[in-house]
């Protein structure tokens, strides 16, 4: 998990009325004042999403150490700052270590701090930001426990190490997940809820995702944000036990049609992974030991790989764990698509509710799914190795 807050990129096109009875095309203004200390910097410039969904950047001198924005938001945004010097120009790589994320909302707002240290920067106004700063409180010295192990995971080159390695992660996203939650439930109508909540919804049980959305208000409800939660919900239904598999038609890794109405009369299992997702190859000899088991009673399986764009590498991981021997796909991603928030009928992943891998979906020979084993929203392996026992052994 990344030791930064992720700036949400996606669309906020925002609310259609506020109470105060100005429109879509209006707003309602924000100003942000800063003065600064220490380092001396000429320009600041601000990232944010406008009206219409619009992404604004504005540059704005700062003269004697102070600068002010003015502008027009229909609720609260995710933003950013950044300070130069005449002249400067900042490498790609070092903008994210200069940048300052934070909320901003239609009120007077203030910013204060040596701008050589953004992370101690103090914004003042901005409740949002206030409510943010408390979760990350919380949450912050988990992350700094975690570095280590996040140095050497980064390093290390073998995938069965690394996998060690992973699982060392657990009690400390355990522990920021206790934190956030009980957050989101203490804080039901906080655009911060509503923007952090796609980032764990893979790790979010279904129920406790309907719930916390079922308790936003109406005004965040009304948001992009919220319609995409509520559209993942229905696509997580889509691929769950009781749903009928949504029926495909790929390419598979050899250039030959592949449906999944071919495998009407046998049990299937969808498997979603990545070459490089480091749990998904670890659980591949499980497959394979499962697959030559009971291959032969009606059993078969189909690899889904998160790897458009990446054919050579992926051909690689399916010749090197020796998953081969069964039907090989890619999911059919589109990331143009999904920054457009464009739905993707190809796109597997969608078609079934795929928040993180590896998750395996089965599916019995009337086409309907039975079984969903390895993320928050299914059973474990040994669920799955429990239900291919009682079909197959009776």
């Amino acid at each position: 998990m990344n030791t930064k807050r992720i700036f949400c990129t996606l669309t906020f096109l925002g609310l259609l009325q506020y109470a105060s009875g100005q429109t879509a095309n209006t707003g309602k203004p924000f100003t942000i004042k800063g003065t600064l200390t220490g380092m001396k910097t000429d320009s600041a410039t601000l990232y944010y999403e406008g009206i219409g969904g619009k992404y604004k950047h504005e540059t704005m001198p700062v003269k004697n150490n102070q600068f002010t924005f003015i502008g027009n938001v229909l609720h609260v945004v995710s933003a950013r700052i950044i300070f130069k010097k005449s002249g400067e120009v900042i490498p790609f790589e070092k903008q994210e270590e200069r940048m300052r994320e934070f909320y901003i909302e239609p009120t007077a707002m203030t910013i204060t701090g040596d701008p050589r240290d953004v992370k101690t920067l103090a914004m003042t106004g901005s409740k949002t930001e206030k409510e943010y700063e408390d979760l990350n409180s919380k949450i912050a010295p988990i992350r700094e426990e975690m570095k280590p192990i996040e140095e050497a995971f980064t390093k290390e080159k073998d995938h069965e190490k690394a996998a060690m390695i992973h699982d060392r992660f657990e009690p400390y996203y355990a522990r920021i997940k206790k934190a956030t939650y009980s957050f989101f439930t203490e804080h039901p109508n906080s655009y911060v809820t509503l923007d952090m909540i796609k980032y764990y919804i893979s790790s979010m049980s279904l129920d406790s995702t309907r719930q916390i959305y079922n308790a936003f208000n109406d005004e965040l409800r009304a948001t992009p944000d919220a319609k995409e939660i509520i559209a993942h919900i229905k696509q997580i239904e889509a691929g769950s036990p009781g749903a009928v598999a949504s029926v495909f038609v790929k390419t598979d890794i050899n250039g030959k049609l592949l449906s999944l109405s071919d495998f009407k009369g046998r049990y299937v299992m969808l498997d979603f992974w990545a070459s490089w997702c480091v749990p998904c190859r670890k659980s591949n000899p499980h497959m394979i030991e499962l697959y030559n088991k009971y291959k032969s009673k009606g059993f078969d399986v189909i690899g889904i790989a998160d790897d458009d764009g990446k054919v050579a590498i992926w051909n690689a991981a399916v010749a090197k764990d020796g998953v081969g021997i069964w039907h090989n796909i890619l999911r059919g991603l589109n990331m143009g698509m999904i920054m457009n928030h464009t739905p993707n009928p190809d796109d597997l992943d969608q078609q079934y509710g795929i928040a993180s891998i590896p998750t395996k979906i089965l599916i019995n020979p009337d086409g309907e799914i039975i079984g969903r084993y390895g993320d928050s929203f299914g059973g474990t392996e040994d669920d799955m190795d429990k239900m291919l026992t009682s079909i197959f052994n009776k």
